[in-house]
């Protein structure tokens, strides 16, 4: 699976590089446009080493749409919950912007020890998450520049041998000649998957406030969700620095998918931005650590509190983003004899 993603990350950046070549569009004044997003996770570019660890690959394709004036008035009001004006100032809102999207994902989880053919008692299970995301988003601004984007999302989808978890990993790997993963026969259970989730994050104002000659801006955020695949709750924010900092919410992940954006507006030239932060989450359930919901599985014990850390940068020129994160997580389950950390790559083009 690791060499499979150093395929995807070379596509990702020739087709970065071929973009790069081409003249830029001018400028956009509003996010009018629809976004195709194309991400992978894994422990090997945070590691630089060949193996399947724990969270160990994620693959996503997203369609965002541009916005959207033509939505029914309960999908509006939904964008805003009844408490927005509490956090955001409503009657100092001067910009409205609302969006579709939807996502295709596939999330691989695996023992750390990928030889044994046996169930592993003190490590986590072989798992796969297959799952549809639709997304309902709204981002209002103030007369300040400040912003406040609301995202509702809802994850259809299944775990267990439905999932292409097996096919997927070993498929590969016989392609390039690689050992198999032996341990496959004792993942979860086929399990459907029914999730919501709602985030709100807050972007900063722009001010006169710089770090070495550079814009710097904080985008704090919210997220709960509720499901049998996952129950949590959780906070965190980043701090991002650059010449001249994009009016977006920084880039999105894959798992869980907290934080970000998947559109930005259109760069006359080249534009880049470090970023770094951290999240808590506040864990009720994880179906890939606690196994099925109605059937005996293999299952570890999980933490109750999961923290992740995260540096990146981001580069855009015209209507193309490449951004990479670099996430250390603390230990998830007990007897887990390290944290895990694994790299983030997503490739965003405007419609």
């Amino acid at each position: 699976m690791a060499s499979a993603c150093r395929a995807l990350v070379a596509t990702a950046f020739i087709c970065a590089l071929s973009t790069l070549c081409l003249e830029a569009p001018a400028a956009a004044e509003e996010p009018d446009n629809g976004f195709i997003s194309l991400q992978v996770e894994n422990d090997l570019f945070a590691k630089l080493a060949n193996t399947d660890r724990h969270y160990t690959n994620g693959l996503q394709i997203s369609w965002l749409s541009a916005p959207r004036d033509d939505m029914p008035d309960w999908l509006k009001n939904l964008s805003a919950p009844p408490l927005f004006g509490t956090f955001t100032d409503d009657a100092n809102v001067v910009k409205v912007s609302r969006r579709i999207g939807v996502n295709l994902g596939q999330e691989i989880f695996t023992p750390d020890d990928t030889d044994a053919t046996g169930p592993i008692a003190y490590d986590r299970p072989y798992a796969a998450w297959l799952h549809t995301t639709f997304t309902l988003q709204s981002v209002r601004e103030n007369a300040e520049g400040a912003a406040w984007q609301d995202q509702w999302k809802l994850d259809l989808g299944v775990v267990g041998p439905w999932a292409l978890g097996r096919q997927v990993q070993n498929g590969w790997h016989k392609i390039i000649d690689v050992e198999q993963a032996n341990g496959w026969a004792n993942q979860l259970r086929n399990e459907p998957t029914l999730n919501v989730s709602f985030e709100r994050a807050w972007r900063s104002a722009p001010t006169d406030t710089r770090f070495l000659g550079l814009d710097t801006d904080t985008i704090p955020y919210g997220v709960v969700a509720l499901g049998n695949a996952q129950t949590y709750a959780g906070a965190g924010a980043i701090v991002r620095l650059g010449p001249n900092l994009p009016d977006d919410f920084g880039p999105s992940r894959i798992y869980p998918g907290i934080g970000g954006s998947d559109w930005f507006h259109a760069s006359p030239g080249f534009d880049w931005y470090v970023f770094g932060g951290g999240e808590l989450r506040g864990v009720v359930r994880d179906i890939f650590l606690d196994g099925n919901t109605f059937r005996d599985s293999q299952s570890v014990d999980k933490k109750p509190f999961v923290a992740d850390i995260k540096l990146g940068a981001v580069a855009l020129y015209g209507d193309t983003r490449l951004s990479f994160t670099h996430v250390f997580r603390s230990k998830e389950f007990y007897g887990q004899p390290k944290a895990d950390q694994f790299g983030s790559i997503t490739l965003s083009f405007g419609l």
